[in-house]
């Protein structure tokens, strides 16, 4: 479906239109949608919060229906991962062995929604981001984490620990795999915090105090050693993870920056906010290219571009899932 789309730049970015609408629509209001494409950009998944369920549709199929849906409540985020054609969260045991007060790490088949793997976590998990070889970086309550690996169903290394009481907002593995960036809330120290991990080194994360009352999204760029984060405010934070400090800020985000996901080339950063649609910037300037929404304050949703760079996936409180894109 892609290959029809042109490849998303500054140039065409204010051409944007929907394309196709990935549905059916659910039977009550879906508050909160949490999107993944898988590496492929083939599969895209959309998971909701409370009663909703999780559901995957192949792009390539001329179904707007989608392949699988599963009724099962993960807590944290889900990761899509090329082998074995897997999707990977945390929550409550599915398995008929399972344990069932320990929280768990369940790996689902993209082809049929099959349970493939499942594992007891010593915590509950509040974050889960995946590197690009497949293994997984997974957060826990009490500011432990670990660096899970999928092939081998089993821990590779703990992480040192985060201060022990935290709020957890949103994660994010660099595309090389050497850092882990969390944002949240610090409650021990009080307000707004991004904390980088190194994994080079066995050192502790560094902390970067936010001045924002919330801090919602962060990113890695594709090629460039940088990382976005962005809150409730107009403003998006550009930190270098290499040299550990703020390079710039970007402003003009008028949707707040709630999401942020950017394009393979990195030259342009897509923002989502509560209620307030989605937007298309230009990274070196956060000059705003184009923005939508339907109006509807009662939803959020994550927006995030294909791995070809040709798509933008956005949700709607009636469940569906919205493509975007700008004919070839």
């Amino acid at each position: 479906m892609t290959s029809s789309l042109a490849v998303l730049t500054p140039a065409n970015a204010a051409c944007l239109k929907s394309v196709r609408r990935l549905g059916p629509a659910l039977d009550f209001h879906c508050s909160t949608h949490q999107l993944a494409f898988d590496p492929s950009g083939t599969v895209v998944v959309v998971k909701g919060w409370w009663r909703s369920p999780l559901r995957w549709w192949t792009l390539g199929a001329a179904s707007d229906s989608p392949v699988w849906t599963v009724d099962l409540a993960f807590e944290a985020d889900v990761a899509v991962l090329p082998m074995g054609d897997l999707i990977v969260g945390a929550g409550p045991p599915v398995g008929a062995a399972a344990t069932p007060w320990r929280p768990r790490l369940v790996a689902l088949s993209t082809r049929d929604g099959t349970l493939q793997r499942e594992a007891a976590m010593p915590h509950i998990v509040i974050g889960l981001c995946a590197t690009r070889d497949n293994a997984l970086v997974v957060l826990f309550e009490g500011g432990e984490a670990l660096l899970w690996g999928v092939s081998s169903w089993r821990p590779v290394r703990e992480l040192a620990a985060m201060e022990a009481d935290i709020t957890l907002k949103a994660c994010a593995v660099s595309p090389e795999g050497r850092f882990v960036a969390v944002v949240g809330t610090s409650n021990e120290r009080g307000g707004e915090c991004l904390w980088l991990w190194d994994l080079r080194t066995q050192d502790e994360p560094w902390r970067l105090p936010l001045e924002w009352p919330i801090a919602w999204s962060v990113a890695f760029h594709p090629t460039q050693p940088l990382l976005a984060v962005g809150g409730n405010s107009n403003e998006v934070r550009v930190v270098d993870a290499r040299e550990r400090r703020v390079v710039r800020t970007l402003r003009g985000f008028n949707r707040s920056a709630c999401n942020l996901d950017f394009s393979p080339d990195g030259d342009l950063l897509i923002a989502s906010g509560d209620g307030t649609g989605f937007s298309v910037h230009r990274f070196d300037t956060g000059e705003e290219l184009f923005g939508d929404g339907d109006g509807d304050d009662m939803q959020s949703s994550t927006a995030v571009i294909s791995p070809d760079g040709r798509c933008i996936a956005w949700g709607h409180g009636d469940g569906t899932v919205s493509l975007w894109g700008v004919a070839d």
